[in-house]
């Protein structure tokens, strides 16, 4: 099922997960999704590495995934490392396995690697040859609440973002954010200048003050300065920052839920505790699962 479809029906909860480097490590992988699906999510995705590093192992469990028969997959494809032959053979596997849903995304160049004259650019590229050579996709798109780093400002940016939509994005979902009035902003200006496709917010129940701010450093979001000193106090207690995050992801939720949100995207880093409890908060589920640090 195309998950623009369960959009246009109900309020949507999702997870991210990212494939581990190694096989030998995707029995763990596959436990932790099988456990997060007790919580009924509406669609799962599979992140793919720097320049396409992990492609194999995302394909896979994106398979297997929907071999399960759970929820609905999405798989995250990159084209920054591909060309557009490479891109179509990949599309084909995943049309052989009855993946409907892809996330198309630039991605991050991969390091100590030459990027060919013949690899897509941008995600647009990647959008425009998946709408030109197959019929049975839906498209996701990323955005950014507080702007993407290498864009000159916000409203270039959504520009861009309203590009996507023009050539056959269905929905987004936004990078990670804090505050949820970068998030409240982003979408009302998206919407004057002509986005109309759902906006999914992205949410990450942090676990580590030191894992966050490299995260925040790399993709450009900030932390606001309250949590950022909360943060600051826990900075080697990693339990103590797992129930901060719990409680923050709650409350920005919530607020979320206020101001009429089509779902929730969670960002797991692959751990089922941090998601579980912020569920459980919001009346999700009964399960109480313990703190996994």
């Amino acid at each position: 099922m195309k998950i623009i479809d369960i959009l246009n029906s109900k309020k949507t909860i999702s997870f991210e997960f990212f494939p581990p480097k190694r096989d030998s490590d995707l029995p763990k992988l596959h436990e932790t999704v099988d456990r997060l699906s007790t919580y009924n999510p509406d669609f799962v995705s599979f992140t793919y590495g720097a320049g396409g590093n992990t492609r194999q192992l995302t394909t896979q469990v994106s398979k297997d995934a929907k071999l399960s028969d759970k929820f609905e997959v999405m798989s995250h494809l990159t084209c920054i490392a591909h060309n557009k032959t490479e891109i179509i053979n990949i599309l084909k596997d995943l049309t052989l396995s009855n993946i409907e849903n892809i996330i198309a995304l630039r991605g991050d160049p991969p390091k100590d690697v030459t990027i060919s004259k013949d690899n897509l650019k941008h995600a647009t590229d990647l959008i425009e040859i998946i709408k030109s050579n197959f019929s049975n996709f839906c498209i996701a798109g990323a955005c950014y609440p507080e702007f993407h780093p290498e864009s000159n400002n916000p409203i270039d940016d959504i520009k861009f973002t309203k590009m996507k939509q023009d050539k056959g994005v269905d929905f987004l979902i936004t990078q990670l954010f804090f505050d949820n009035k970068d998030f409240l902003s982003f979408r009302e200006k998206a919407i004057k200048l002509g986005i109309t496709i759902p906006i999914i917010p992205g949410i990450l129940p942090i676990t580590s003050t030191k894992q966050i701010r490299r995260f925040t450093k790399l993709c450009g979001a900030k932390i606001p300065l309250k949590l950022n000193e909360k943060l600051e106090n826990s900075i080697n207690n990693d339990q103590e920052t797992t129930k901060l995050g719990i409680e923050y992801a709650t409350n920005q939720i919530l607020e979320l839920i206020d101001n009429d949100i089509p779902g929730i995207h969670f960002y797991s880093l692959n751990k089922t505790s941090s998601v579980g409890h912020v569920l459980n908060n919001l009346g999700i589920s009964n399960q109480t699962p313990e703190y996994i640090i």
